[in-house]
């Protein structure tokens, strides 16, 4: 019974070690440019757009082509592909199947024919590449890893702008804050026909209004796709931690560290944020406000203690020059008589 147990645990130790030191023999990559490009067009119209691909991979591939449609997905921004029935994804032509030497790269041409009966505003796909071909009965569907370029098509025509700043604040309400970052976020809200990317600034206001920073409020140059909310995050930050950081041990040794970031940090006081964005083919704007207010206790405690020193030095220095001015005084007064 001991030797079948044995062999049993033998048998599961080389079992694991083949899973845990396992690896493939091959690993399939590949690279594209662009990952996103924004294109316009009129019903009726051809338009050409290319893409590189290169294999980063050691061995020869082949690489299939596949077309989605996209909708957002909640308020992240995150795209959810989908099938259409006459869109986009239904307007794209490219080569089915691209054969790459490691390391090689191929400009592919993407052809888009908008049909004459195209509605005008906004229409969302992706042009995928994976390493496995597709379905014969779905041309969209595919088994094994895929990256694609995403296509933003605005065709013209008479297209309904509706959007708007629905909120803005700090990150769960906060208001109080011993350091910076301060984090931001927004929801804007497109109700058009077509991507509405605002555009505009955080600009941090201090005690008596003056503007001491301003933020980007779309760095990423983010869409709102019709029909969708999307949440925006920023953050107000002098100088941020190393991607390294590893906090020090020891209550005394992270009190200094967190003096050290609130130093280069260094925000005090109550501040009000204001956010200003414009949008849409009329320049559209709006603003919000929002108050927070930061209080960095560590630092000031150094700053006190730093302050009673060179006030309590300064006052017994100045004593002891005034003692030492009366003493030669007194001793000039004496060589005089």
């Amino acid at each position: 019974m001991k030797i079948r147990n044995i062999k049993i645990l033998f048998i599961t130790i080389v079992l694991l070690s083949g899973i845990i030191f396992y690896r493939p023999t091959h690993v399939y990559a590949l690279s594209i440019s662009p990952i996103r490009v924004e294109l316009k067009g009129n019903p009726g119209q051809v338009i050409m757009q290319d893409m590189t691909l290169t294999n980063d991979t050691k061995v020869n591939q082949i690489f299939y082509s596949s077309f989605a449609n996209f909708e957002a997905q909640g308020e992240t921004g995150n795209p959810e592909f989908v099938e259409s029935k006459d869109d986009l994804d239904k307007w794209i032509t490219a080569d089915t199947s691209i054969a790459l030497k490691p390391g090689d790269s191929v400009i592919v041409p993407i052809k888009i024919s908008v049909p004459n009966n195209a509605l005008p505003g906004g229409h969302f796909a992706a042009v995928f590449w994976g390493t496995n071909p597709n379905k014969p009965d779905n041309s969209n569907v595919s088994i094994g890893a895929k990256v694609g370029m995403l296509i933003l098509l605005s065709v013209s025509g008479d297209v309904k702008e509706e959007a708007g700043l629905i909120s803005f604040g700090t990150t769960d309400n906060k208001f109080w804050y011993n350091t910076l970052p301060v984090s931001f976020e927004y929801r804007f809200k497109n109700d058009g026909g077509d991507r509405i990317k605002p555009v505009g600034k955080v600009t941090i206001h201090d005690l008596v209004y003056f503007p001491t920073d301003s933020i980007n409020a779309n760095s990423s140059d983010g869409n709102i796709l019709p029909g969708s909310t999307r949440r925006f995050y920023l953050d107000w930050i002098k100088t941020p931690r190393m991607k390294d950081y590893v906090t020090p041990l020891g209550m005394f040794a992270q009190f200094i560290d967190m003096v050290s970031y609130q130093w280069h940090n260094f925000a005090v006081g109550p501040y009000l944020a204001k956010i200003d964005l414009s949008y849409g083919t009329n320049n559209l704007h709006v603003s919000k406000n929002v108050f927070f207010f930061v209080f960095p206790w560590q630092l000031l405690i150094c700053l006190v203690i730093i302050f009673i020193i060179v006030f309590w030095s300064g006052k017994k220095l100045i004593r002891r020059y005034n003692k030492y001015i009366i003493q030669k005084a007194h001793s000039d007064i004496k060589i005089i008589e």
